[in-house]
C-alpha cells in the first residue's frame, strides 16, 4: 500500500503522491528485495505498532494513575452506577466461557427470566478478549484494564488507519491524540462506559470504505472480507456505534457519488462487488445475533433511554469548556463519577479547532480534505440531537436531522451525543491530511519554505499534539478519582456456605440506578444469582421495565433502595405483593447489607413482610426462606415510621435488631 494524496477519479489505484524517499518511507515497511524475509518484516511491523501502542498508553496510565499506582483489582471510579454495571459486563463472558453458558444471555440475574445482553450495552467482545485478565485478577482489574486501554487503542487505530493515506507519517501522531484522548472518550471512560470508548474499529472502517470506493489498490475479495470482519467486530463491541458508522458511511458514499458522478462506471467494477460481498458475509454472520438482540428471549423493544430525545450536545460546548472543575452534580454522581466535572462531551477547544481550519486551508486542493470536512460537519449536526441547546437566541429553532431520524427503529435507541467521538475522528483525519499537505508544499528553489519545510512540518505536528493532549489534563479531574470496591463481608463469606447458586434478593435491590448487587455478584465469581437486575429487561409490552409500575414489587424494592420517593409504609397490599414476588422469583434468602436508602428501615419492612426477625451476621440482616417462600404470616400492627424513630434513639442505635424487635412487638410477637 502506497501513500497517496488523491487518486485520479478516472483511474482507480493510480498513485498521485510525491515519490517516496528514504525520509518518507515507513520505518516498518521495506521492499521485498531490500530487507529481511517476510517473517522478519512482519515481526518488525508488529513491533513498530506495539511500540506505538505503548506510547499512546502513557497518557492513559497518567489519567488512571490512582488505579495503577495502587490496587487495580479493588478500585473503581465508583462502586455504583455504570462502572459497577461494567464490571458485571466484564465478568459474565469469562464466567460463561468456563461454564459453557451463553455469552449473550444470563440467567444469573432477573431470576427466573434472565437478561438478554445483546439488548444491553454489554460489549461482549471486549469481555471475551479480556477473559484471561478476569480469570487471573478478577473483573474489576479487567474493567480497569479496558478503561485504560480504550483511549490508547483508539488512538493507535487512528494512527495506523491514516498512515497509508499520507506521506508525512508523523502527522498521524497528533491525529491519534485528537481522537483517542478526545473529551468524548475521556468523559465516557470516567463513567466506566467500555463499549462506546473502545473505538478501535471506526478508523479502519472508514479507511477501508475509502479504499473500496476511491483507492481500489487491493482485490475485491480482500477488501470485502476486511470490511465484513470490521463490521462484525464492531457489532459485538457496540451495535449502536456500528449503526452510526453505517449512517455516516452512507452520507460519505452519497457525497462521493454526487461529486464524482462521471467516474461511477469505472469505479463500480471494484466497489459494487466488494460492497456486495461484504454485505452478504456480514448479513450471514450477524443475522442471528441481530435477531437475538431485537426479538430473542428477554429482548427489550421501544426507547431504551428516556433521555434519548434531548441528549444532544450543546452548540457552545465545541469551543467553551463550561464549568469544568466544579464538584460533580447529583446526576453525575448517580451515573458513576464522584470527582470534579470535565468539559462538555463535544469540547474540542480552540487549539484543535484552529488546527482543523488550518488543515482545511492547507489541504484544500485534495478531495479527501473536503470529504472529511463534510463528514465532520454532518456528524456534528447529528450530535446536536433533536433540539438545539446553548445556542444564541438569533439562531432560533433550526431544523435538526435527528428530530426525524430519532423516530426510526434502531436509531431511536441511540443517544445523539455518541456521535461526538466520530466527529473527532474526522477532525483527526483532516488534521493528518492537512499536515501532510503542509509538508508537501514546494516553493521556488531559493525560497525559505523549501529549505525549512521539514522543520515547519515538525513544529506544526508537535504543536497540534500539545493542543490535543494538554487540555485533557487541564480540564478533567486528572488523575481520575477512584474509590475502593468492597463486597460486604456477609456476601464474601456466607455465600460460600449456601446451596449452589442460591437466589438472593438484596437491599440495595438490583435495579436501574442500583448496580451494587451486580458488582458484588461479579466480584464473588457469580456464586449466587440475583432477583432483579440493573439491566434493560422487558416489561409486559416489551419496553424496558425500569423500576416497575406503581405498586409493583420492583417499585416497592426500588423505593427501599433509592431516595426521591416515599418509603413503603408496609400496607397489606405492599406486603402481599412482595411476598408473592419472593415466591415467583424463587428467592432463597433476603439480605439487607451495604449502602442503600435506609438499611435499618428496610430491615423493619422485611420483618413485617416475612413475619420473623432476621439474623444479623457480619453487618447484614438476613432471612433464609424455605422453598415456596415465606411461611409465617406478615407481622402487621406496628408503624414502620414509629419503629424507625425508636431504633434511632441513642440507646438503640447499637442494637441492629431494635427495628425488627419493635415491628414484632407491635404485632404481638415479641
Amino acid at each position: 500500500m502506497h501513500p497517496v494524496h488523491d487518486t485520479s477519479p478516472g483511474q482507480p489505484g493510480r498513485n498521485d503522491s510525491v515519490p517516496q524517499t528514504a525520509g518518507t518511507a515507513d520505518g516498518e515497511r521495506l521492499a521485498p528485495s531490500d530487507g529481511p524475509g517476510r517473517a522478519q518484516r512482519a515481526v518488525r511491523t508488529v513491533g513498530f505498532h506495539l511500540l506505538a501502542l505503548v506510547c499512546f498508553t502513557v497518557p492513559a496510565i497518567l489519567l488512571w494513575w490512582h488505579v495503577w499506582s495502587g490496587h487495580p483489582s479493588s478500585v473503581l471510579t465508583c462502586a455504583c452506577g455504570d462502572p459497577a454495571q461494567e464490571v458485571w459486563f466484564m465478568a459474565w463472558p469469562a464466567w460463561a466461557i468456563t461454564h459453557m453458558h451463553n455469552v449473550f444471555f444470563s440467567g444469573a440475574v432477573n431470576v427466573p427470566h434472565g437478561a438478554n445482553l445483546l439488548s444491553n450495552t454489554a460489549g461482549p467482545l471486549v469481555g471475551v478478549v479480556l477473559a484471561p485478565v478476569t480469570w487471573l485478577f478478577g473483573p474489576v482489574a479487567a474493567t480497569n484494564a479496558a478503561l485504560t486501554l480504550a483511549p490508547a487503542l483508539s488512538a493507535w487505530a487512528c494512527f495506523a488507519a491514516i498512515r497509508p493515506l499520507v506521506s508525512w507519517k508523523a502527522g498521524a501522531i497528533p491525529a491519534a491524540l485528537v481522537y483517542g484522548y478526545s473529551t468524548a472518550i475521556v468523559t465516557s471512560i470516567a463513567f466506566g462506559h467500555v463499549s462506546v470508548t473502545v473505538l478501535v474499529i471506526p478508523p479502519f472502517l472508514f479507511t477501508t470504505l475509502y479504499e473500496i470506493v476511491i483507492r481500489q489498490e487491493h482485490s475485491v475479495q480482500r477488501d470485502a472480507l476486511v470490511l465484513a470482519a470490521l463490521l462484525v467486530a464492531q457489532f459485538f463491541i457496540s451495535p449502536e456505534i456500528l449503526v452510526m458508522c453505517l449512517l455516516l458511511g452512507a452520507v460519505g458514499l452519497v457525497a462521493v457519488m454526487v461529486v464524482g458522478w462521471r467516474q461511477l462506471r469505472p469505479r463500480a467494477g471494484h466497489a459494487l462487488p466488494a460492497l456486495g460481498l461484504a454485505s452478504g458475509v456480514t448479513v450471514l454472520l450477524l443475522a442471528y445475533p441481530t435477531w437475538y438482540g431485537l426479538a430473542g428471549p428477554q429482548a427489550v423493544s421501544g426507547m431504551l433511554f428516556a433521555l434519548a430525545p434531548i441528549a444532544g450536545v450543546p452548540l457552545s460546548g465545541l469551543l467553551v469548556p463550561g464549568a469544568y472543575g466544579a464538584a460533580a452534580n447529583e446526576y453525575q454522581r448517580f451515573g458513576g463519577y464522584l470527582g470534579r466535572n470535565g468539559p462538555p462531551a463535544d469540547y474540542v477547544g480552540w487549539g484543535v479547532a484552529l488546527a482543523s481550519v488550518g488543515a482545511l486551508v492547507a489541504g484544500r486542493r485534495r478531495a479527501l480534505t473536503w470529504l472529511l470536512f463534510l463528514l465532520a460537519a454532518a456528524t456534528f449536526w447529528l450530535a446536536l440531537g433533536a433540539y438545539l441547546l446553548s445556542a444564541p437566541a438569533w439562531l432560533g429553532h433550526p431544523w435538526l436531522p435527528w428530530r426525524e431520524l430519532s423516530t426510526l427503529p434502531v436509531l431511536k435507541e441511540i443517544l445523539p451525543d455518541q456521535f461526538v467521538p466520530l466527529l473527532t475522528l474526522f477532525l483527526a483525519f483532516l488534521i493528518a491530511v492537512g499536515l501532510d499537505a503542509l509538508h508537501g508544499v514546494h516553493g521556488g528553489p531559493t525560497s525559505w519554505l523549501t529549505g525549512h519545510r521539514a522543520i515547519l512540518s515538525a513544529v506544526a505536528t508537535a504543536a497540534v499534539a500539545v493542543v490535543a493532549l494538554v487540555p485533557v489534563f487541564l480540564t478533567f479531574d486528572a488523575p481520575l478519582r477512584v474509590v475502593p470496591v468492597r463486597t460486604p463481608a456477609y456476601l464474601r463469606q456466607a455465600t460460600s456456605t449456601l446451596s449452589p447458586s442460591p437466589v438472593l434478593l438484596t437491599i440495595p435491590f438490583a435495579v436501574s440506578g442500583s448496580a451494587q448487587p451486580m458488582l458484588w455478584q461479579a466480584s464473588e465469581g457469580m456464586r449466587f444469582r440475583l432477583a432483579g437486575a440493573a439491566l434493560k429487561t422487558p416489561a409486559a409490552l416489551g419496553g424496558p421495565v425500569g423500576s416497575g409500575p406503581p405498586g409493583s414489587a420492583r417499585r416497592i424494592l426500588t423505593d427501599l433502595t433509592l431516595s426521591g420517593t416515599t418509603l413503603p409504609t408496609g400496607t397489606a397490599a405492599q406486603l402481599a405483593t412482595v411476598r408473592r414476588a419472593l415466591t415467583t422469583w424463587q428467592v432463597d434468602e433476603v439480605v439487607v447489607t451495604g449502602a442503600s436508602r435506609d438499611p435499618v428501615y428496610a430491615s423493619g419492612f422485611f420483618t413485617m413482610a416475612l413475619g420473623v426477625a432476621p439474623a444479623f451476621v457480619r453487618g447484614a440482616w438476613g432471612w433464609k426462606l424455605r422453598p415456596g417462600g415465606a411461611t409465617a404470616s406478615p407481622a402487621t400492627g406496628a408503624s414502620l415510621s414509629v419503629c424507625r424513630g425508636y431504633a434511632a434513639q441513642p440507646g438503640e442505635r447499637v442494637a441492629p435488631l431494635s427495628m425488627a424487635d419493635c415491628v414484632l412487638f407491635g404485632a404481638g410477637r415479641a
